[in-house]
């Protein structure tokens, strides 16, 4: 299954195996302020990332193109983007043929 990500996303935990992205609008004050000072990255439609330095909590991304879930539970789906496993809530993607 392959999907398309809506919104822009705040990295809240880098594990073992893969890197937990929330939204960012769901956030608090703090992540606003977070999200002025370290402004957003985006990753192409082919999952590459422009301009990347790592992944680091704090982080914001706003993802386009079309990725191929990996896994998915009821809550949040994987996907790989430029070699990495990411957790996105399902909420925020959207199916596509």
């Amino acid at each position: 299954m392959k999907v398309k990500v809506h919104g822009i996303f705040v990295v809240t935990k880098i594990g073992d195996e893969f890197i937990e992205m929330d939204p960012y609008l769901q956030g608090s004050t703090e992540t606003a302020d977070q999200f002025k000072e370290n402004g957003f990255k985006e990753v192409t439609a082919k999952g590459t990332v422009k301009e990347f330095d790592g992944f680091q909590v704090g982080d914001f991304f706003s993802l386009s193109g079309e990725f191929e879930v990996i896994r998915a539970n009821e809550i949040f789906s994987k996907v790989v983007i430029d070699g990495q496993m990411i957790s996105l809530p399902n909420h925020k993607l959207m199916e596509v043929e």
